[in-house]
């Protein structure tokens, strides 16, 4: 299906959203299709041409109670507010609201009758990173807190509490700051559970919390360092991920697997089983991980054992690419 993309721009010192292509979704009243949720929101916005550019604008502009149609999404997505004028361009993780700017929300059109276009949401990234955090993920894993919220309250009343008004907000199907209040509410008691993190699901929280501590969160001070540390090590452990991995690279190189920091060729240099020695690293920053995501073959970097150690020597971890340079 075709997508477009809702991007931040900057206007006269406040933000405002465009939408690519320019005829994507222009004269068109917008619905938005959370899927994994089986929810749709009229956004109560329209795709307008003003003075020849494609423009995203609200139906009612001055209503303080009404989302944009990005800050609607985040808000169901419970993540953090974007704000609209890019003040620091520094981003620091975790994000917090107003903290930041989103750059591009990208939307699969689902249908389009010429008068409304239903958009599922994608992917969103946040402006001055490389961040882009997966939206329909993110929905898959608050569909999972709200069919397991009875198992959440066995430990945490006050959390299911939280997620059930989330949910209650969200299937009114109405946009409405309240489901802001909503999800800052869940993030609020998710932060003093399990320490300050993007993480949308609590289910997902609590199943990485129960799992055994891993040598490299010993060092780790706080509740979120441990944390991420762990899910970041579990995700590298996963067996059978890391062979889909591995044959991903190998497929992809001719048949052969080399360390992506420091070049060494496990079979030029040890032969037959050399390829042993190489182990599946999870590339995304602890800091900005986003745990309740799906990890996917291009967020893994094959290393060698040395060039993994290596890496996880510091917290937060060290990027691929600094193991490159220092080898270099």
């Amino acid at each position: 299906m075709p997508t477009c993309d809702v991007r931040w721009r900057p206007s006269g010192g406040r933000g405002e959203f465009e939408y690519v292509p320019a005829e994507a979704l222009n004269d068109r009243t917008i619905d938005v299709l959370f899927d994994p949720l089986n929810l749709t929101i009229p956004a109560e916005v329209m795709g307008l041409k003003v003075q020849g550019k494609p423009r995203l604008r609200k139906a009612e502009k001055n209503n303080r109670q009404k989302f944009h149609l990005p800050q609607l999404v985040m808000a169901v997505a419970r993540l953090p507010e974007p704000a609209r004028e890019d003040k620091a361009h520094a981003v620091v993780f975790p994000l917090e609201n107003k903290s930041f700017v989103m750059d591009i929300m990208r939307f699969e059109i689902i249908g389009d009758d010429g008068l409304t276009a239903t958009l599922e949401p994608l992917w969103v990234s946040i402006r001055n990173t490389d961040v882009q955090i997966d939206l329909r993920d993110r929905f898959v894993g608050i569909a999972k807190d709200i069919q397991h919220v009875a198992q959440i309250a066995e430990k945490h009343p006050g959390l299911a509490d939280a997620i059930r008004a989330h949910s209650d907000e969200i299937f009114k199907g109405v946009n409405s700051t309240a489901i802001r209040t909503a999800a800052d509410r869940i993030v609020k008691i998710q932060t003093l559970i399990f320490g300050a993190t993007n993480v949308g699901s609590a289910a997902i929280l609590e199943e990485y919390s129960a799992k055994p501590e891993t040598e490299p969160e010993a060092e780790i001070v706080g509740k979120e360092g441990r944390l991420l540390t762990r899910i970041h090590v579990y995700k590298e452990r996963d067996k059978n991920f890391a062979v889909m991995a591995k044959k991903y690279y190998k497929d992809k190189n001719g048949g052969r697997l080399a360390c992506q920091a420091c070049g060494l060729d496990p079979l030029k240099l040890y032969g037959a089983d050399g390829e042993r020695c190489i182990e599946a690293h999870h590339t995304i920053p602890i800091e900005e991980l986003q745990p309740d995501s799906e990890t996917r073959v291009h967020d893994m970097a094959m290393v060698c054992a040395s060039c993994h150690r290596i890496i996880h020597k510091q917290k937060p971890c060290l990027l691929v690419t600094e193991v490159v340079s220092t080898a270099g």
